[in-house]
């Protein structure tokens, strides 16, 4: 760094804008332009006020600091004039970010003394807005990593909302909308809620997109909407928050995802108590789309992929079943065949007994409605569900499912034990992905059990946070060991021999298209808890529960 007491008065401001961009955090950045400006104006105190009218760094005699004229200064309210005090704004992109005072005892500041200042400014401006611009490029550049890594697309559009908050700076939410023309409805699929700084209870929700569709035909750039535009669709639409408790945004920035000319789905930014979004966040805001409008793109391909792989695995679980639940329809069909059998006789023969036949009838439709059961399980387990049907009731879903590996179970000597809250509410899931999720951890518990395990406990529990519930399936197996413990939810990773190694993948991927997740917990020799997080319904079907 040069020492700015050597500098030549005529390139002083090229010496100063070196040095400015060879300082590293804010706080000395500002005090080594404070320290400038109190070297070239022969000021006796020098001070910075942020745009927020926080005060950045004071140098020289601190009693000669005019905070108060520079405040009003930032207000733009013009107070007097004092020829003992200069003050110059510090702009950038068209923003004001800081105000810079000097002030000296009695001397007064010559003609020159405002310009030389302004002139300083615009050289703290540069580099404020050289710096702005580098953030702005290492955040992009971090996404475009994460696209590049394969990054879950839901993951992905959280990381485009958190390095939308650190550029933006917005105060009350941003999200995520996916548009899915068959159902012609916008999605949320990410949304941060900044001023709860909790998990938002919106994602999922769904929003008509007919008008919202016509109204991007006629201009499909970005929108920037105030609280007085009530007749804008978008506004209507974007602001679902209202009488839930959470205040309504004072501004908004929507921004139609396009890739390919194919509409991909919304970006939304609200704010509530900042100022309102200026040209310069639209700027910010447009360089985000195209790798916004890329997660999505990426998620439609990779939601196809993954159905795919469910499909398959769904084919090889029905195999799997049709295995496990062979044993209890042959003992089903092995009991009525000669229960039947012996009727026929005997009312050919004319010794049949009424209450004979009405005791082994009973039990034949016993037997068969026991096939039935079994069957028709089958058929709802083999159809498909789109992602978020509901509400469906998870306890439900569980003692359908029990049929499937009870028998398979007690043949093994293990116990299966439910342990279900029956006040539970329904949950937004798809019926269809909840029981292959069951049928896949259970039968997981049950093949690596083997003799060292005794029962599969399954239980469901309302969560600590509102809008959740959970599901979990425990055993007392061998466990996992430690070293494969990260490893065994990787697809195509199997302990199994001859396992293709996508169960455990697909469930949590199952749980992730549904709004939840899925953890294990595992200790060798001590067993395994899996447990799934879900999002409760609201009484339409949809997120109800309040932030």
């Amino acid at each position: 760094m040069i020492d700015l007491r050597k500098a030549p008065r005529e390139l002083f401001a090229q010496v100063l804008e070196s040095n400015l961009q060879g300082i590293g955090p804010a706080r000395k950045l500002y005090g080594h332009f404070a320290d400038a400006v109190l070297l070239r104006l022969g000021a006796e105190c020098v001070w910075v006020m942020g745009g927020d009218g926080e005060v950045r760094v004071v140098r020289g005699d601190y009693m000669l600091c005019d905070l108060a004229r520079t405040a009003a200064f930032l207000r733009d309210e013009r107070p007097p004039t004092a020829r003992t005090v200069v003050l110059a704004r510090v702009s950038v992109h068209g923003r004001q970010v800081a105000v810079v005072g000097a002030s000296r005892r009695e001397r007064e500041f010559g003609q020159g003394a405002r310009r030389t200042l302004d002139r300083l400014c615009g050289v703290l401006a540069q580099e404020l807005a050289r710096r702005e611009e580098l953030r702005l490029t290492r955040v992009l550049d971090r996404i475009r990593g994460k696209i590049a890594s394969e990054l879950r697309p839901r993951d992905l559009a959280y990381q485009i909302l958190d390095g939308l908050h650190q550029l933006v700076d917005y105060d009350h939410s941003s999200a995520v909308l996916t548009y899915d023309p068959e159902a012609t409805v916008f999605r949320i699929e990410a949304e941060k809620m900044v001023w709860t700084k909790g998990k938002s209870a919106f994602v999922g929700h769904e929003i008509p997109a007919a008008a919202l569709v016509g109204a991007l035909g006629d201009r499909p750039g970005i929108r920037r909407l105030a609280a007085d535009a009530l007749d804008d669709p978008f506004w209507e639409a974007l602001t679902y928050h209202r009488g839930r408790g959470i205040p309504v945004p004072a501004s908004l920035i929507c921004a139609p995802l396009f890739f390919g000319g194919e509409l991909m789905g919304l970006l939304k930014i609200a704010g509530w108590k900042r100022r309102p979004f200026d040209p310069r966040d639209v700027q910010v805001v447009e360089r985000f789309l195209p790798a916004a409008a890329v997660s999505i793109r990426n998620a439609r391909l990779n939601m196809s992929l993954e159905r795919q792989a469910i499909q398959a695995e769904l084919k090889a679980t029905l195999v799997t079943l049709a295995s496990a639940v062979a044993h209890d329809v042959n003992n089903a069909v092995g009991t009525i065949l000669p229960l039947v059998q012996q009727v026929r006789s005997e009312l050919r023969e004319g010794t049949a007994d009424a209450e004979t036949i009405d005791r082994d009838l009973s039990l034949v439709i016993e037997k068969a409605r026991l096939c039935q059961r079994i069957f028709g399980n089958m058929l709802r387990v083999a159809r498909g569900g789109r992602p978020g049907d509901g509400p469906v009731d998870v306890n439900q879903v569980i003692r359908d499912t029990v049929p499937f590996f009870q028998g398979a179970a007690a043949r093994l000597g293990i116990d299966t034990l439910l342990e279900l809250d029956e006040q539970l509410p329904c949950v937004r899931f798809s019926r269809h992905d909840l029981q292959h999720i069951v049928l896949n951890l259970v039968n997981n518990s049950l093949e690596a059990m083997g003799e060292t395990g005794s029962r599969v406990v399954i239980s469901t529990r309302l969560g600590e946070e509102d809008g959740t519930a959970f599901l979990a399936i425990r055993d007392d197996g061998p466990g996992i060991p430690s070293e494969l413990l990260d490893k065994v939810e990787e697809p195509f990773f199997s302990t199994k021999h001859g396992g293709v190694g996508l169960g455990l993948a697909i469930c949590r991927s199952l749980a992730w298209q549904n709004g939840g997740s899925l953890e294990i917990e595992s200790a060798a020799g001590v067993g395994t808890r899996v447990e799934v997080e879900l999002r409760l319904a609201g009484k339409d079907g949809g997120e109800g529960a309040s932030v």
